[in-house]
């Protein structure tokens, strides 16, 4: 017997079994540790997808709205400069017929060529009646379809507002990640709780998308208008005449601008007229011989649009006006070393056009007005852009950004949840690994976290302590964070300013670390101070 237990302890047989049973625990420890990790970044990345497809998806919705208002705008100055042209067709008519047309109903009784002047007459008559009949009914088409534009680009403000809300069932997130979910951040709760007023990111990227709008909320407002979000009540004011008025700044920006606007999208033939000797809308001629009596004839014309002072003339507030106007000068002498001395006017003969809210009016030879001619409602609401140049490179040029953070759930949720992959949960439980030989130091009895026991599961995410478990309760283990931004950009040489009037609004990602609502970002990164000091680019991609 004891020469059997000598012999044994003598035995060095099987101790390489005991190492390599050590040696395979370890190895499938981390194989499968490995593995765990794999999972959980290929599960990172998809969700990281996600938040990156959804900002940017956002960002287009924000981009195509803007490019829809520029669209909408341009359709507006074309429609504006319809009517400008064809009221020029109207004053010119009015001079053909005051002027050639009289000179032919006279000499129509000449023998011979009276019926080529006749003609001439009776065609003058046809074109003046024609292009009044047009003007008449195309002025207020056109202005309905202007106000018809104006409540698309409400609808289409309403509309991208609408979709900027992040809700579960997102196309963008089932289509990346099916198990991403808007993180609490987005909206407490539901989408609806942005209408009911409380704060969250899916409002602050509401409130940054309207705030370019010139009458939209201030980029450091709390919260927007409910009621009101685009600001239509302020713009509608341009369809009342009690408030429309030229003095009041609000009125004053949107006729101001448009009407620029339009006067400088005139063709030549409608600003100032062609050169057409006799029947053109400009011509010249002059006699002027040296140290000679001299005559001048000059034949100028001119089309715009003019705002007028609610206290003008019962208050016209627009007018698209024409005029075509003939200036005859005399002198008694005409010395060429001073061209342009003694002339005095001989007769002055103007023949204008207007349309405005008063009926407009037709005006031939002196000054007296004849009206009730071309009824214009003037110019009709429409967007433009009211860009902050307040620190620019810090609030980016007013570049609606939007923040989207997506949690998923990696934690397993009693007995009926799904179980996640090699999570290796069966080493937490029974009487753990070499428990014996724990200090106990580091152990939590709150978190249940004990040594000698391995746990690899997202039970744990975060670490320990308060703000850990409220990671973990919020997010369910796992967040992402993106930052979509539309931006307005001219290939080439850009010089502009943004606006509501050229189609270049795009869309990219943006760094977060240069996003308005940095406050709500340092809620949601509790790291971000010390990321932004210590590590300039860590939130830059």
């Amino acid at each position: 017997m004891f020469s059997l237990l000598r012999r044994l302890r003598r035995d060095e047989r099987g101790q390489a079994l005991v190492i390599g049973a050590v040696a395979m625990l370890v190895l499938a420890v981390t194989v499968m540790a490995s593995v765990s990790i794999g999972h959980g970044v290929y599960e990172k990345i998809k969700l990281q997808d996600a938040a990156d497809a959804q900002a940017y998806s956002l960002a287009v919705k924000e981009a195509r709205a803007y490019n829809f208002l520029a669209y909408t705008n341009r359709a507006m100055v074309v429609h504006y400069s319809a009517m400008l042209t064809f009221m020029s067709y109207v004053s010119h008519a009015l001079y053909l017929d005051m002027t050639i047309g009289k000179i032919a109903s006279i000499a129509q009784y000449i023998p011979g060529i009276g019926a080529v002047f006749a003609a001439v007459r009776q065609v003058i008559k046809a074109w003046k009646a024609a292009v009044e009949g047009v003007a008449r009914v195309l002025i207020p088409l056109l202005s309905l379809l202007n106000l018809a534009l104006w409540l698309a680009q409400e609808a289409m403000m309403l509309g991208t507002l609408k979709d900027l809300m992040l809700a579960a069932n997102a196309d963008t997130l089932r289509g990346t990640d099916p198990r991403a979910k808007p993180g609490a951040s987005m909206s407490k709760g539901a989408p609806l709780d942005v209408l009911r007023g409380k704060p969250s990111l899916n409002a602050a990227n509401m409130k940054n998308f309207l705030h370019i709008i010139d009458d939209g909320p201030s980029s450091r407002a709390a919260s927007f208008d409910l009621l009101d979000p685009t600001g239509l009540t302020k713009r509608a004011n341009l369809l009342n005449k009690n408030k429309n008025k030229l003095s009041d700044p609000d009125m004053a920006k949107y006729r101001l601008l448009m009407g620029n606007l339009v006067n400088g999208a005139r063709r030549e033939w409608t600003a100032v007229g062609k050169n057409v000797f006799l029947i053109g809308r400009r011509w010249y001629l002059g006699i002027r011989i040296p140290y000679l009596p001299g005559v001048t004839i000059n034949k100028v014309a001119d089309s715009q649009v003019k705002s007028f002072d609610e206290n003008f003339e019962d208050n016209r507030r627009d007018q698209l006006y024409a005029s075509d106007d003939i200036r005859i000068q005399f002198t008694p002498m005409f010395n060429p070393l001073r061209p342009n001395k003694g002339w005095k006017d001989l007769l002055n003969l103007n023949f204008r056009a207007a349309a405005d809210n008063q009926g407009g009016f037709h005006q031939t030879y002196g000054n007296r007005k004849t009206n009730d001619h071309h009824q214009w409602m003037g110019l009709t609401p429409f967007f433009t852009a009211d860009t902050s140049f307040v620190d620019p490179w810090h609030n980016h040029f007013s570049y609606p950004c939007n923040i989207t953070v997506l949690s998923k759930d990696m934690i397993p949720q009693g007995a009926g949840s799904p179980k996640q992959p090699f999570h290796l949960e069966n080493l937490r439980g029974g009487d753990g690994f070499m428990t014996d030989s724990r200090s106990g130091k580091l152990d939590d009895a709150s978190t249940n976290v004990r040594g000698g026991f391995l746990d690899i599961t997202w039970a744990l995410a975060g670490g320990n302590g308060k703000r850990a478990e409220n990671f973990r309760e919020q997010t369910g283990g796992m967040m992402a964070l993106s930052v979509g931004r539309a931006i307005y950009h001219r290939p080439g040489d850009w010089q502009e300013e943004p606006n509501f009037f050229n189609p270049l609004w795009t869309a990219r990602l943006a760094p977060a670390k240069t996003h308005w609502e940095e406050q709500a970002l340092r809620n949601v990164i509790p790291g971000l101070h010390t990321a932004q000091s210590d590590f300039a680019d860590a939130l830059n991609y």
